[in-house]
Parts: C-alpha cells; structure tokens; sequence
C-alpha cells in the first residue's frame, strides 16, 4: 500500500499534521526543534484567544493540539459558500497578512492551516517562531505566493492549491483566477478583490432575494404545475411536429390529386405510414399510383373501375406498397385477398425487387429469383387452363346455341309440312261441294 502523501502544511513545518473534526495536531520530533521551544509556544497560546493551544513535550516529540471553536469554518466548508462571501473572505485574508505586527511569528498560509468565523474573518491555526519552531525564517516572497495561491483556491476551485501554487504558468487559469496570481503586489491584489466584490453586489440587486422557506415552497409547486401540464406539453409538442405537419400534408395531397397532380400527391404522402392515413387519403394515394403505375390504358382503366371508395382498404394498401416498392408486403396483401391476378403482379415486381437487392449473395439471390419464377410459372399456367376452360364453355355454349336453333328450324318445317294435305284436302272438300248442291238441284227442277 502506498503512503499517504505529505500536505503542504506538512511539508513546511517537517512534522505529523493529523486533522479530527474540530481540531488539528502538529507532531514535532525534537530533534527538529530548538531547546528553548516550550518557553516560546506561551506567545502561541496570546496569538487567538478563540483558539485552544494545548502542548504535550516529551523526550521524542512536541505534540501541538490546537482545538477549533464548533462555529468555525474549514476551509474546504468555506469553498461551499457563494461567491461573493468568497471574495470578502480574501479581503479579510489580505487583511490579516498585510497587519500581522509580529516579527518573530512567522506566517505560513495554506488551506490547511487556515479557519474562518462566522464573519468570515480568517484565523491561522499554526505560526512558526524565530529560531524556535518551523518555519524559522520569514520568506516574503513565498508568503506572498501562498497567499496569491490561497485566494485563487478560494474564489475559483478549479485547481487546487498546489496546482495554483507551483503549476500556474503553465495550467488554465479562469479570468479571477488569472487576475489573481497576476497581482504584483498588495494594492493590486486588493483592487482585484474589490471590483469582483462590487460586480457581485451589482449582479445581486438585479435578483430579488426569498426566504429558503418560501423559495422551496415556490420551486415545489413549480415543480408540481409543470408535472401537472407535463401531458399538455407533449400533447402540444406532439401537435406541433407531428400532427399538424401531418394534418397539412393530407390537405395538400388532395388539393394534388383534385387538380390531377398524382406524381405530387405521391411525394407530400411519401413519410407516412399508410395506417396514419384516412380511408380516403389512403383512396387517393392509390388512384395515383396506378396512374403513374407501368400499365396500358386498358389496364389502369380496368383496376381504376374496381378501386373505389368502398372497396375493401386492403387493395389501397396493395397498390400503395406496389408504387412504394414493397412488393413482398404487396404479395402477402394479395394472397390475403385471393386475387391471382394480383398476385402475379405482386410476383413480377418481387422478382424485380430481389434482383435489384445487391445485399443478397450470388446464389441466395438466384435461389429467390427461381422459386418466384416457378410460383410465377404456376399462375401463369392456372391462368391459361382457366382462359382455354372458360373459352370451351363459351364454345359448347355457343354449340348448344346452334344446336337449339337447328331443332327449332327442324321442328317448324315438319310441322308446315304435316299442314300442306290438310289444306289440300280442305279445299278438295269445298269443291265437290258446289257440285252436288248444283247435281241436286238439276234433279229437282221441271221438265
């Protein structure tokens, strides 16, 4: 297991720094402190009244516990603050080196070593002592540094303090930050804080400030309003990018189709499905797809003549699927609808459709094209036998015709011929007649 790495804090002062909730201890081995240590840690305990210094001195080490008041902030706490507190408390950090009137307490500043009270006023928890207790020496230079690299940590995060510390020449830097580590000296690093501080303060007037009470009240029940209309507001949505566009390109596809334009009814309805489209959309749709649709003026006339607007949908979807391309959703249709002859269509362009499908490999391709050839083949045979049936039929018909009206002929002259003797006979009779009536007469009349 590695160990743990030193903290700055640590590296500087050379000793064990252990942090507890409320409180920081500074282990020193003396061997790293000067004899008369002891006597010089009573300045320590004048420094902060608020802050308890306890020490422990043994023969191996100077244990330094320092006890933080419950109301102090670590600084990791104070980077939670807004922004603004942030910069005030940068000030108060200025501040407090600037005023330090101790020269044998030196000042190391680190977020380790550094608390900040309720007003935000900044509190150092260690301070080395001259020739005593580390850091000995006062480096101006470094502390001026620190501080710059204490305040960038503090109003901007995006770093930590090493990083602002010994990488800022070659790190990204925000503009605060940039602006922070570029001070040259005190004054300028005080104006910096400052026009951020009154930027802040003029941004903040343009908000009106709610108590936490009433804003979370407030966000509640925006929250729940928006829950509330969530429905409304995807049925609004949904009206407005799909269902009106869709609404107009129905309306625009029959202004199409009543002025003849069927190539641009088939374009405006051309993203739809056909179940989202109404009986009589869908009506329309078709009509144009036959007429743009590969047949002779027979033809289209014909299929035209069968397709109206209570013809079963399903031959809508036919014919829509055939102009779509979709030969193979137009044969399941077909066979649906029992119609060969539309089945053998559908075939035909299935078997166009399949060749034209480069994704098919050479012998899966050839495989398709002959198993639709021989169901093409078998159609087409059902459909010659059935044509010779029905030409028989007519032909034995037409026989049957001939036959009856031959009978009929045969039946008429018999029977003019069965009529001839009796005429003959009838008026053989009505001649012999005259004859006897004037025989008998001659009889009857006087010598």
């Amino acid at each position: 297991m590695s160990e743990k790495s030193q903290t700055y804090l640590e590296e500087q002062l050379e000793a064990v720094v252990e942090t507890d909730h409320q409180s920081l201890t500074i282990l020193f081995q003396r061997e790293k402190i000067k004899a008369d240590a002891a006597a010089e840690l009573e300045l320590l305990k004048a420094m902060d009244s608020a802050i308890k210094r306890d020490v422990h001195l043994t023969e191996d080490e100077l244990r330094l516990v320092l006890q933080i008041p419950s109301n102090y902030l670590t600084f990791s706490k104070l980077k939670k603050k807004d922004q603004r507190s942030r910069w005030i408390f940068s000030s108060q950090l200025l501040k407090l080196v600037k005023s330090h009137p101790y020269t044998r307490l030196h000042l190391i500043v680190c977020p380790e070593n550094l608390v900040a009270d309720e007003s935000l006023s900044p509190h150092l928890l260690h301070y080395g002592v001259k020739e005593s207790l580390p850091p000995y020496e006062a480096n101006q230079e470094k502390l001026w540094m620190e501080l710059k690299a204490t305040v960038a940590a503090a109003v901007d995060g995006k770093h930590s303090f090493r990083d602002y510390l010994r990488l800022h020449e070659t790190i990204e830097l925000s503009p605060a930050a940039a602006s922070v580590i570029k001070a040259k000296d005190e004054n300028e690093l005080s104006e910096v804080i400052r026009t951020n501080i009154e930027m802040l303060e003029k941004k903040d007037k343009e908000y009106v400030k709610v108590p936490q009470k009433k804003w979370k009240a407030t966000r509640y029940s925006a929250w729940g309003l928006l829950i509330a209309l969530l429905p409304f507001l995807a049925f609004s949505l949904y009206s407005l990018f799909f269902t009106q566009p869709k609404q107009a390109a129905f309306i625009n596809s029959q202004e199409h189709f009543l002025k003849s334009q069927y190539s641009e009814v088939v374009s405006e309805l051309s993203n739809y499905d056909i179940d989202q489209m109404p009986r009589v959309v869908q009506y329309e749709l078709a009509q144009s797809y036959i007429i743009n649709e590969a047949l002779t003026e027979d033809q289209k006339e014909n299929v035209q003549n069968t397709i109206t607007l209570q013809t079963d949908p399903l031959y809508y979807h036919y014919w829509i699927h055939i102009g779509r391309g979709d030969a193979k959703e137009a044969l399941d249709i077909s066979r649906d609808l029992e119609d060969r002859d539309l089945i053998l269509f559908a075939l035909l362009k299935y078997r166009e459709v399949v060749k034209a499908d480069d994704s098919l490999e050479s012998d899966e391709k050839q495989q398709k094209i002959d198993e639709i050839q021989a169901e093409i083949d078998e159609y087409i045979e059902e459909q010659k036998a059935q044509e010779e049936e029905e030409q028989r039929l007519q032909e034995e018909q037409s026989n049957s015709g001939d036959n009856e009206q031959a009978v009929k002929q045969e039946s008429e002259q018999k029977a003019a011929d069965e009529q001839k003797p009796a005429d003959s006979k009838a008026a053989e009779t009505s001649a012999e007649k005259p004859a006897e009536k004037q025989e008998e007469a001659a009889k009857t009349k006087p010598n």
